[in-house]
């Protein structure tokens, strides 16, 4: 039986597949439609064709968001979505179904029963095998950084569901947590400005795009956007002009809560790691981390060094590809669960 090898990220906003010898092969938005009636599960689109029906279906047609603040609300519907995805990036040269053997990023500080949960859903979306490492882990490695030796790194995770902090040291997490805070939260309360402010309602990939545009943490910058949706007072359809200083005002109390998040783990630290971060400083990854002036922030606000890497969201992903091809590393981080 032919044998073939994946890593998978089961994100809020995003899953992402790693091919052993291929690379990232799919990233697509973690969400799946159905037809008919929601028991029915008759899949009507996965991935980014369902994303773009959100806030746009007619009556016999439900969108469905199965990850929650970064964990598996819905297993039935997270088990047909993956199952779909499998589909998509099978090699057309197999002629059975291989065997298929995946690593698995996971939330930091599941249960036993939460761990259970995303076995079962892999297992039943055709993976035999399954390996779990924390996702914060995964990301260290996604970035080079020497999470094998005494001084592994402090690394930040911003997702969309939730942020997860970790120091790591010689293989494993010294001191983590997970905080609710992500890019979702982010979203809807840029919509419930936009409701305040300017009375108008706009649907959620406008305030993703809002976000991605002229999202920053420098109080004085001047960039603005123009958006569209419904005028909370006539019903109809209406404008309003964004500024970047507003949208930090928004913005930027959640930043301070991650900061909160990374001041609190420094201090748990025993004194040797706090020293070794204190020297090289924290790198920040996930989709939250491409705002701008992230780095400047948290530099000034720790008063420590802060990094974005390049393409901080794919780090979990690129990390667990990375452990399909390094059994030893593997290995010495599950001697440590």
């Amino acid at each position: 039986m032919a044998v073939l090898e994946i890593a998978v990220e089961i994100g809020t906003s995003y899953t992402s597949i790693f091919v052993s010898g291929n690379g990232i092969v799919l990233r697509e938005p973690t969400v799946i439609a159905f037809l008919g009636e929601p028991k029915q599960k008759k899949i009507r689109a996965v991935g980014q064709a369902a994303y773009e029906m959100l806030g746009k279906t007619p009556e016999k047609t439900t969108v469905v968001c199965p990850v929650v603040d970064g964990f598996i609300a819905d297993p039935e519907a997270c088990s047909l979505l993956l199952r779909e995805f499998i589909k998509r990036i099978l090699p057309q040269s197999y002629i059975f179904f291989p065997k298929i053997k995946a690593v698995l990023g996971i939330p930091t500080g599941l249960t036993i029963e939460e761990r259970r949960t995303y076995e079962d859903v892999l297992l039943s979306a055709y993976i035999k095998e399954i390996t779990m490492v924390e996702n914060i882990i995964l990301s260290a490695i996604g970035i080079d950084l020497p999470v094998s030796t005494t001084c592994g790194g402090l690394v930040v995770n911003i997702g969309g569901g939730i942020t997860e902090v970790a120091a790591m040291s010689l293989s494993g997490v010294v001191s983590g947590c997970g905080v609710t805070i992500g890019g979702n939260l982010m979203d809807k309360a840029l919509i419930d400005f936009a409701a305040g402010k300017h009375n108008l309602k706009m649907g959620l990939n406008t305030a993703r795009k809002v976000k991605t545009e002229i999202g920053t943490l420098y109080e004085n910058d001047t960039a603005e956007m123009t958006v569209s949706g419904i005028d909370l007072q006539t019903k109809n359809i209406g404008t309003a002009k964004l500024k970047s200083s507003d949208v930090c005002s928004v913005l930027r109390p959640y930043y301070v809560r991650i900061r909160d998040a990374i001041e609190s783990i420094i201090k748990m630290l025993p004194p040797e790691i706090a020293s070794d971060v204190y020297k090289t400083g924290i790198y920040i990854v996930g989709g939250g981390a491409n705002i701008t002036g992230l780095e400047k922030f948290l530099s000034s606000e720790l008063s420590l060094n802060a990094y974005v890497p390049e393409d901080p969201e794919y780090a979990a992903i690129l990390g667990a590809g990375k452990l399909l091809s390094n059994r030893y590393l593997l290995d010495e981080i599950l001697s440590q669960k």
